[in-house]
Order: C-alpha cells, then structure tokens, then sequence
C-alpha cells in the first residue's frame, strides 16, 4: 500500500499555523483514502484509441507557474519567490511562486518547477486520462508505477532516469503557488501537487521502479473536471515540441480557440505571450520577437500552423515600435482536432444533463 511522503497542506499536528512541538506528521495508506471513479467526459473511452489526446485545464493551465532559463541562486543554493502577472479570460491575476527547498549533498538548494516538471505533469494528466486517474477524497488524483511514468516520458520523446522523474515529483509538491485575482481575492493557496505519495521511504531512495505510487492534482484541476471546462488537447504534438513557448502557444490555442478554422485566424500580442506564458522578457523587444517566431516556426514545422503575419504597434507621435500583433493562421491538423474538441465538449455538456435530469 502507498504511504503519503508529502501532503504540504496538512491540518493535523498543526497549532497557530506552525506544527505543534512532538507532534508527528499525519501518514496516510492509499486504502484510508475515499476512492472514486472521475466524472464522465475527463477519461477516454480506450487509450488506443486515443493514444494522440490528453485534456487541459481551465485556469490552472493557464497559470505561468514554470521558470524558464537558468536561474541565479543566493550563495549559489536560495531564490527568491517569483511574482507574475497574466491575464484570462479578460481578468488580470497574480501569482507567487515560492520555489521547492531540496536536500542535496551539499546542503539544501532551491528549485522552481520547470520544463521536466512540466513535461512529468503533463505524462501524469495522460495516464489519468487512459484510465488511472480516480477522485481520491473527492481530489482529482492518479494511481501508476514510475516505471509507468517513465515509459510514457520516454514514448514521448523525453529520457529521464527514475531518480529525475523521483526529484521532478517533489519539485512539484514543495512549490507552493498562492494566487489572487486583480482586486487581491485570494483563489488558490496550494502546492502544484498537492500529494504525492509512495509505498515507503525506502522506495524513494531505492530504484523502486514498480512501486505503486500516486498523486494528487491541484484542487484547480478537480474543479475545472467537476464543473466540465476541460478541453481536450494533441498531447503528442505538445509533447514533441522542443520549445516550451510552442508548448505554451498550442496549450492556450486549444483551450480558448474554439473557433479555428482557415478564414478565421488567432490574433495575439507579442507582450501577452510574454507576460502570460512566463517566459523571461528580453530588455529589447527584438529578442523577444525572436523567440516567438522560433516558437512559431517549429509549430509551422509540425503544420499546426499555416502561417502568421506581424502587424508593428507604434509608440504614439514616434517611430520607435512598442508591441507586435502576431496574426497565426491554423493548419489543417489543429482545426480538425479543435472541431474534435468542440464535438466532445458537447457530448460531455449532454451527458451531464442527462445525468441532472435523472
């Protein structure tokens, strides 16, 4: 049975916020959890069938909670926490992300979630969708081996060993996210990954390839699968790009641009794929402007998209350019899974009508 390694929102042993003095911290068995099938709509039918798919998330997909580029460490071990700003669905939040504090040999050293956490998350939502995920407390959760894990990163195009997929996990469970909408509403306090658990802590330090483990996903997942605001996504195209900004792009794409087809293109900022991606400005806007087009052109690469066009936004009474409206044009292959998307989304509304009127 899977014993909880790491449940950071813990209640129990807790006084005034700090852990009571002597007090132990709660182990809880898979099997002491209320385990329950997902809501329809979220799981494929059969992952053979659907090898190709996954879903994203609403909100919590669009949260910029990965760093991107190295990083500059305090006595080469601490960061400091990241605040960022994004915009969606035309309402502005904030976000603080307090990094993951690691033991290493040398002492204790920071990390922030980055491109495998986001690549691991990412092979986890899959496996959940294939089948092993299940409402563990009534939270969104998945149940799999590392060996399963590693297997599906690895079909993806991604090699990691077990200790990286072991470290990515507890990167994801110690970065702690707080967010709060424009008028300073808090909407989430939570870790990434608000569980993980493993069969001992032997098998955390062992190889442990098979060991039964599972997670918990934030609490923004189970409740964008409850409320149905899931949409389904190419999780193989999105695995294989390279740049995490094309990941990005093709991630928001699918979730807001429910209407792609060829005479209706998608208009974005060059400064919102910056701010909202979480991508580290550039000083010049050239350089920024460079990396979207690779991003760009590796998603023409895999025909996700057609084409795009550059419209330069002028500072007022100057000539000096200030922003670019990028003007993308979707390729056949994105349009057909879009409409695949909205067919699916539809049945998912139906069968959830049905269920209310029974």
């Amino acid at each position: 049975m899977c014993k909880l390694i790491i449940q950071p929102n813990t209640k129990q042993g807790q006084k005034g916020g700090r852990v009571a003095k002597g007090a132990k911290k709660a182990v809880k068995k898979l099997a002491q959890y209320k385990q329950m099938q997902l809501p329809l709509g979220f799981v494929f039918p059969g992952p053979k069938k659907n090898r190709d798919y996954s879903n994203t998330i609403e909100l919590y997909d669009a949260i910029p909670k990965y760093f991107w580029g190295r990083v500059q460490r305090i006595d080469g071990q601490f960061l400091k926490p990241l605040e960022r700003e994004f915009r969606f669905r035309n309402e502005d939040y904030k976000v603080a992300i307090t990094p993951a504090r690691m033991k290493v040999k040398e002492g204790y050293r920071d990390y922030f979630p980055g491109q495998r956490e986001e690549l691991v998350e990412d092979a986890l939502r899959k496996l959940a969708s294939d089948g092993a995920g299940c409402l563990l407390d009534d939270q969104v959760s998945v149940i799999f081996s590392l060996y399963e894990l590693q297997k599906e990163l690895t079909v993806m195009g991604h090699t990691y060993s077990i200790k990286q997929i072991k470290d990515a996990l507890l990167v994801c469970t110690k970065t702690h996210l707080q967010l709060e909408s424009s008028d300073g509403r808090a909407i989430l306090t939570s870790s990434v990954f608000e569980t993980v658990g493993l069969s001992t802590r032997a098998d955390w330090k062992g190889t442990g390839k098979k060991t039964r483990c599972f997670v918990r996903f934030n609490s923004l997942v189970t409740r964008s699968i409850r409320s149905q605001t899931f949409r389904q996504l190419n999780y193989k195209t999105c695995m294989s790009y390279k740049r995490m900004l094309a990941r990005w792009l093709h991630k928001r794409m699918s979730h807001i641009y429910r209407q792609a087809a060829f005479n209706n293109s998608y208009g974005i900022l060059l400064s919102t794929i910056i701010r909202d991606s979480g991508a580290k400005p550039y000083k010049q806007l050239r350089n920024n402007l460079r990396k979207v087009r690779e991003a760009l052109g590796e998603m023409k690469e895999k025909r996700v998209v057609v084409s795009y066009k550059e419209e330069k936004i002028m500072e007022h009474g100057r000539r000096r350019i200030i922003d670019v409206r990028f003007d993308i044009r979707p390729g056949l292959i994105f349009i057909q899974d879009i409409k695949r998307a909205n067919k699916k989304h539809q049945k998912v509304l139906e069968l959830r009508s049905k269920k209310q009127n029974i």
